[in-house]
């Protein structure tokens, strides 16, 4: 009895190690262009953002959906990234890409505009209803974060939650602050 629990007790060890190291930030050696941004519906901003127009800035895609408990309760970590670093030449970008069909809701921009007001986030946030940006950068989990260097390549991508000041918190600052040094 002893030998089966020591060993469901490792293998919840490993699958937990597995999950953990899986949602962490995976770095792009050399790192791979991004791709442009299609999105025509935005939110928080007065025209659609184009990542060529932002060469110079870091960038970090949040891919979301405002039903999605993970993503909101991350939120406030994007927030306060915002507002720590905007000046300093990061531009967070909202890709909200829907998960349930359009009669939940989800596809409407006024429910939308409202939950970016519930939550306090005024960086721009594209609509990506038709999935088109969520497929060019094969995402497939919600939340998921892309970070663009200043010349435009994907440097680091993950997924999951994270909160502020928690481990995965401080490894994307390290490389948030990595990259506008660059």
């Amino acid at each position: 009895m002893q030998n089966s629990s020591i060993g469901v007790l490792l293998l919840a060890g490993v699958v937990a190690g597995t999950t953990a190291a899986i949602r962490r930030p995976v770095a792009t050696v050399g790192g791979t262009p991004a791709p442009e941004l299609s999105n025509t519906s935005w939110l928080n901003t007065d025209r659609p953002l184009r990542l060529a127009e932002l060469h110079g800035r870091v960038v970090l895609l949040n891919f979301w959906v405002f039903t999605c408990g993970n993503c909101t309760r991350t939120v406030p970590s994007l927030v306060a990234y915002d507002h720590r670093y905007r000046e300093r030449g990061l531009t967070i970008i909202g890709i909200h890409t829907p998960e349930f069909p359009p009669y939940a809701g989800e596809h409407d921009k006024g429910n939308l505009a409202r939950a970016l007001r519930r939550q306090g986030i005024t960086y721009p946030n594209a609509q990506d209803n038709d999935r088109r940006t969520w497929d060019a950068y094969g995402i497939r989990y919600w939340p998921s974060f892309v970070l663009i260097d200043k010349r435009g390549a994907i440097r680091y991508t993950g997924y999951g939650e994270f909160h502020l000041d928690d481990g995965d918190f401080r490894e994307w600052d390290r490389r948030i602050e990595q990259l506008l040094a660059e």
